[in-house]
């Protein structure tokens, strides 16, 4: 009797014990799906122990007393991490799907038949969800489960997240234990398409659990008659960089009826303390993702969306920094998905239409010109909704006023002898004008006709016209040519780095010669793991040699949480130096053979802490120095 009380008990106050398939507790992550297109979708998985890896499938079909499976794919060999892609599928078709595994002990895995629908047809109607920051909290740690299992009642055909999947990215805790098991029921089912946040840290497992077109961190997809821009707004979006350059060619060349771009960081926010401590300061109402709002304005996009603080609000249609009812762009602010909520600003915000502090998700049912927008809390609530119908004579290409700025192509920027450059335009018709000794193009400037050849360092700037003498902005890339740096004479070197480590409460870089250390010693890694440290609140220099094992063009990297800076021979090469999440930033230079001098400089305000410097390599990416490439004299 006293059993079936508890269990009564239990049964009235909502908590209950999921039942878990034998199965599925054998995987360290379960099966779930990625990246879906109209003819193909990833299934991925990890094993606690290296695995064979095989995915059954097959087309849903009418009037059959079973599901058919009569295809697969089987990839030889034994691993942990296990990624196929389905092929050749049909457009908006649904499928039936199965993971089995062996494991190296032999042990059978089995999972349940799952489904799936393809990407739909560019003309057919389609749901898609919006969430966010789906990171866990030690306040309401059912948040994620609970978005989760209300997102998929929806039954939308995919999915957006705008960034902070987890809380700690370098964490595989914060992966296997919080975001996929709680997001098993919705991804086992529907594909997620990701922006990566701040708390992913940049993390190398965003990218092995994430798929997307390289280079990854950005990338454009398209589902329906919509085209999707999935920006990383950790990195930099300044005018001219990476990333602005892509997507001001990416928007201007889109044809998509609806263009959305997904980002992390808000271009507008009415958060009380993210941008500024609205107890004793204005706020700065947003981020440096507002430098993509001109590029946004320019080519027609109709929604940002994004999360990073976590709460619900919605602007007008904004343009021009106004409210423009006709052609302004919705920002979407969707970072209720799991993290602790926070609050807004105690005035309002002259943008804000919406404004709500909940856990909730986001719906966008699409069909041609026309878009219902809902905003759904928890407990499954609407709390915000509208309707949106385009103009059937709007909503494709945008018109260009500006044509794009022309992009560079180079082996190399930083040189020895000598470099060649392309460029390209983003349309046929426009004439590319470039100038070599740095001054402003124009229309009398030399016309591009073939690839350049460089022998000297030059600043190069080049614009792109239309054939009735509208412009595109300038662009400019420096070419260096230099002799390589020649090694440091040093006799002897003894293994590792030496490290001075001081504590005290920073939002910069310190200036270090004014500071007494705490204590020294000597690391083997370019790292925190042998440092001693306090969780927040202090700072470390690295200092000594780095062998350069052949002479010619390097580029190292360096990533840190929360700033750093790394020289070479005494010459800034990386310059992170403000509070900031982990992101890999680069710097070249030329070195002779032999050892070089090393200094990192590292601050942690709070949060997270990490620190990695090392090798980028063309093919292979980001490799940290080894220990016996590091020496102190």
């Amino acid at each position: 009797m006293r059993m079936y009380a508890f269990l009564f008990f239990l049964f009235c106050t909502g908590i209950v014990f999921a039942q878990t398939n034998p199965a599925e507790s054998k995987f360290l992550v379960q099966p779930y799906l990625q990246f879906s297109t109209q003819t193909g979708m990833y299934v991925l998985w990890e094993t606690k122990e290296p695995a064979t890896t095989l995915v059954q499938f097959g087309e849903a079909r009418s009037n059959v007393d079973q599901v058919v499976l009569d295809r697969e794919v089987r990839l030889e060999g034994q691993r942990l991490m296990h990624e196929v892609l389905l092929d050749n599928l049909k457009p908006e078709t649904n499928y039936f799907w199965q993971v089995t595994t062996v494991t190296q002990s032999g042990e059978r895995i089995q999972t349940p038949v799952y489904t799936f629908k393809t990407a739909v047809k560019d003309s057919s109607a389609y749901l898609f969800g919006l969430v966010g920051d789906t990171q866990r909290n030690n306040r309401t740690p059912w948040a994620w489960g609970k978005i989760a299992e209300k997102l998929w009642q929806d039954r939308p055909n995919f999915v957006v997240h705008a960034g902070d999947v987890v809380d700690q990215g370098m964490d595989k805790n914060d992966w296997i234990d919080n975001f996929f098991p709680n997001g098993q029921i919705l991804m086992s089912r529907v594909p997620v398409y990701t922006a990566i946040g701040n708390h992913e840290q940049d993390a190398p497992y965003y990218y092995q659990y994430m798929v997307a077109p390289a280079p990854e961190y950005y990338y454009t997809f398209k589902y329906g008659n919509a085209q999707f821009f999935m920006i990383d707004s950790n990195r930099d979006l300044t005018e001219g960089s990476e990333q602005y350059n892509w997507l001001e060619w990416e928007l201007s060349k889109s044809t998509a009826t609806w263009k959305i771009a997904v980002h992390h960081h808000p271009p507008y926010s009415s958060d009380s303390d993210d941008h500024g401590n609205t107890s004793r300061e204005l706020s700065t109402l947003g981020t440096a993702a507002r430098n993509l709002v001109p590029l946004y304005e320019r080519y027609g996009l109709d929604f940002c969306l994004f999360g990073h603080t976590h709460l619900y609000e919605r602007s007008w249609p904004l343009k021009d920094n106004k409210i423009n009812m006709k052609n302004g762009v919705v920002y979407i602010n969707s970072g209720g998905a799991g993290g602790g909520l926070e609050d807004f600003a105690p005035t309002r915000s002259w943008f804000t239409l919406d404004l709500q502090i909940v856990h909730h998700y986001c719906t966008f049912a699409i069909f041609e010109n026309n878009l219902v927008f809902k905003a759904i809390d928890h407990e499954g609530r609407l709390f915000d909704t509208f309707q949106m119908q385009k103009d059937g004579s709007k909503g494709k290409t945008a018109s260009v006023i500006q044509p794009p700025a022309p992009q560079f192509s180079t082996p190399a920027t930083l040189f020895q002898d000598q470099t060649t450059v392309d460029l390209s335009a983003a349309f046929e018709g426009l004439q590319i004008r470039y100038t070599l000794d740095g001054s402003e193009p124009n229309r009398n400037s030399a016309s591009y006709t073939q690839a350049l050849t460089i022998k000297q360092s030059t600043m190069l700037k080049t614009r792109a016209y239309t054939q009735d003498g509208r412009a595109s902005r300038v662009v400019a890339l420096n070419l260096r040519k230099m002799a390589p740096q020649p090694a440091q004479k040093v006799k002897k070197t003894e293994k590792g780095l030496k490290f001075s480590y001081y504590e005290g409460e920073w939002t910069v870089l310190p200036d270090f010669k004014s500071l007494t250390p705490v204590k020294t010693g000597i690391s083997n890694q370019v790292g925190l793991a042998e440092i001693g440290h306090h969780d927040n609140l202090f700072a470390v220099v690295l200092e000594g040699y780095i062998e350069v094992a052949e002479t010619g063009a390097k580029t190292f990297y360096l990533s840190a949480d929360n700033g750093a800076r790394l020289y070479i021979d005494d010459e800034l090469m990386i310059d992170q130096t403000s509070d900031h999440p982990a992101v890999k930033k680069m710097g070249q230079t030329l070195l002779a053979a032999g050892k070089h001098k090393i200094r990192i400089e590292y601050f942690e305000l709070s949060g997270s802490q990490f620190l990695q410097a090392g090798w980028w390599e063309e093919k292979v990416g980001a490799v940290p120095f080894t220990p016996f490439q590091l020496g102190h004299e």
